[in-house]
Formats: C-alpha cells, sequence, structure tokens
C-alpha cells in the first residue's frame, strides 16, 4: 500500500496497521526554503504563480514524505473572486477593504467560473500531479460557509465576529442569502480542484466553534450540508474540519462527511465514542507541541497514535495549522515517528 492508497483507505475507515500523516498548513511558512520564495511577492501573487505554488505545495513532502500533499492556495481565494477583494498585510493577516455590510452588498457580488478566474489553482494541481504521480494524495480544499461569510462581513479575522453575528441574528434572510451565494462558488470551486487532481477535499471552518451547537446546526448545518454533498459527488472523501468545535462534533458528523477532523482540545476517546462510528478521524496533536524539543515531539506523537489506536479509520495530523517560526526538526521529528510505527 502506497502512501496514497493508505490515505484514502484511512478516511473510508478502513482499518490498517499504521495510521497515514499530514498537516495542515504543512506548505509554506516554516520552511526556509519557502522564505526563500516568498522574496519579493505578495501572497496572493505566490498563490496565482501555478509554478510556485506547485513548488511550496511539494517543498514539505520532500523534505518529510508526508502521504498527502495539501495544495499552496487560501480559503479566501474564492470570497477574492467574487468581488470582494482581499489583501495579505504581513503581521496583520488577510484584510478586504470593502466587507459586506447590507444585502444590497450581497447582491453585488460575482458568481465566477472557477476555470476562468482561478484556473491558476487547477494548473497548480496538475504539476504537482506530475512530479508526484500516484504515489501520494492530494488535498485540495475551500472555507466553510461560516468562516468564509465571516471573513467577507467582517473584512478580516475577528475576535468575537460581532458583525456577523449581528447580521445572522438580526437579518436571518440576509444572512442565508450570504451562505447561498458562498456555497453555490464553492462547489464548483471543489469540483474544479478534483477534475485537476485532487484526491480528497478539506471543507475549514476555522472560526466555526464560535457558535453554539443549537445556532451551528440550526443556521448552518444547512448549508454545510450542502456544500459536504456537492463536493461528494465529485467522487472523493471529504473531510470537515472546525477549530474549538468540541462541542459540535455529532452536528458536524451529521454533515455527510467522510472524516472529521478534530483540534487538540478534543479528547480522541470522547470523539470515537459520539462520532467515531460514523465517520473517519483525523487529527490532533496540539501544534505548539512543535516548539517543543524533538524528544518530546516524539513523546506527543506517540500519545496521539496510541490515543487512536484500534481505531479504523484515523489520519494523523496537529489539530490547527503549522505556526510561523515552527522548528523544522520537530516537524521531521513527528513524522519519523510516524513513519516508525509502520
Amino acid at each position: 500500500m502506497n502512501p496514497k492508497e493508505r490515505f484514502l483507505a484511512a478516511l473510508r475507515g478502513e482499518p490498517l496497521a499504521a495510521a497515514p500523516g499530514w498537516m495542515m498548513r504543512q506548505a509554506g511558512r516554516y520552511l526556509p526554503e519557502y522564505q526563500e520564495l516568498r522574496t519579493g511577492r505578495t501572497f496572493m501573487e505566490r498563490v496565482r504563480d501555478p509554478h510556485l505554488a506547485a513548488e511550496i505545495t511539494l517543498q514539505p513532502v520532500r523534505r518529510f514524505g508526508m502521504d498527502a500533499a495539501v495544495i499552496f492556495c487560501d480559503i479566501l481565494v474564492p470570497p477574492d473572486a467574487m468581488g470582494v477583494k482581499v489583501e495579505f498585510i504581513d503581521g496583520k493577516g488577510p484584510v478586504m477593504a470593502e466587507p459586506l455590510r447590507s444585502a444590497a452588498d450581497i447582491e453585488r457580488l460575482v458568481d465566477f467560473d472557477p476555470r476562468q478566474a482561478t484556473g491558476y489553482l487547477a494548473e497548480a494541481i496538475g504539476l504537482v500531479r506530475t512530479e508526484l504521480g500516484d504515489s501520494r494524495a492530494i488535498v485540495g480544499f475551500c472555507g466553510a460557509p461560516f468562516t468564509t461569510a465571516s471573513y467577507m462581513i467582517e473584512g478580516g479575522s475577528s475576535r468575537n465576529f460581532e458583525r456577523t453575528k449581528a447580521l445572522l441574528y438580526d437579518e436571518p434572510e440576509t444572512f442565508a442569502r450570504l451562505l447561498d451565494r458562498v456555497v453555490d462558488n464553492l462547489i464548483p470551486y471543489l469540483a474544479m480542484q478534483v477534475e485537476a487532481g485532487a484526491d480528497a477535499l478539506q471543507i475549514f471552518d476555522s472560526w466555526g466553534g464560535a457558535l453554539d451547537a443549537h445556532t451551528y446546526r440550526e443556521v448552518l448545518s444547512p448549508s454545510l450540508h450542502r456544500l459536504v454533498e456537492g463536493a461528494r459527488a465529485t467522487g472523493v472523501p471529504v473531510i470537515v474540519y472546525a477549530n474549538g468545535a468540541s462541542h459540535l462534533l455529532e452536528v458536524l458528523a451529521d454533515t455527510g462527511c467522510d472524516c472529521l477532523s478534530i483540534d487538540w482540545r478534543t479528547d480522541p476517546a470522547e470523539a470515537r465514542a459520539r462520532v467515531g462510528g460514523r465517520v473517519s478521524l483525523q487529527g490532533n496533536l496540539d501544534p505548539c507541541v512543535l516548539f517543543s524539543s524533538p524528544d518530546v515531539v516524539r513523546r506527543e506523537t506517540n500519545r496521539v497514535l496510541d490515543a487512536f489506536a484500534g481505531h479504523a479509520g484515523h489520519v494523523f495530523n496537529v489539530g490547527s495549522g503549522i505556526l510561523p517560526k515552527t522548528p523544522v526538526e520537530c516537524v521531521g521529528a513527528a513524522f519519523e515517528t510516524l513513519f516508525e510505527r509502520r
């Protein structure tokens, strides 16, 4: 069984002697070879250059041998294509100069053709496939409806999502309209990635944990379920990830995803007991562990793997994306530990 086959078998919930593994945000920021490539180019320039994006995607796989390569891109590419222009500012993150604040703003959004507006992503995936062949999987992705909409409303990152929640509660029809517009555009965007060569898709609800379970189930679940259904119609397995969402495990598993990615706050045994019979599980090393010594990283990696041992359908990952300035040798220690168990 090669790495790609092992990864896809785990997502399907098949029993394996050892787990496959990759890491969210493994392409970029902590790697010295990435830092060399970023000089003189903005983040979106790197994303829109297929050859550069493919090279960034492949760098960690060449160095560490992960079972899957996650394409170098960003969840805010679709909002940008829909007319909410995004600028990534060093030290601040994404900023949208004209966030959505009214029903009229939402109606002005553009429904984009992914092959025309984001064809560079498809080309990057094709270039990665050419180098990897069939040996390793490629993971495509997008943001979940709530996370995507919240960025478009807030105009960037937020701690409390005041504007987003105000629109959700005060103007539920307007908020629902925005979710519909987002999902209508994300489904063909994901389909394009699969057509280009992606073997699995991950939907990131990075801010989903900001909502209580009742609100998430009643307001967000229908749109997320529709997105998952559209993604699964491509024929590849779908992973749903939500940060800070241990209270949402059942709600997220009900969306029809193949795999649920849990953060480091969630106890694996609890996740297995609550939803492990319905979905595969991915996770859940604390990314801050990677700032410890390699010996500690090995110990904690083994602890995570032991916690999932005996559970059919586990993909090793961090519980959130790799942080900037993560020591490269500690990422290496995690994957050496993973591979030693095979």
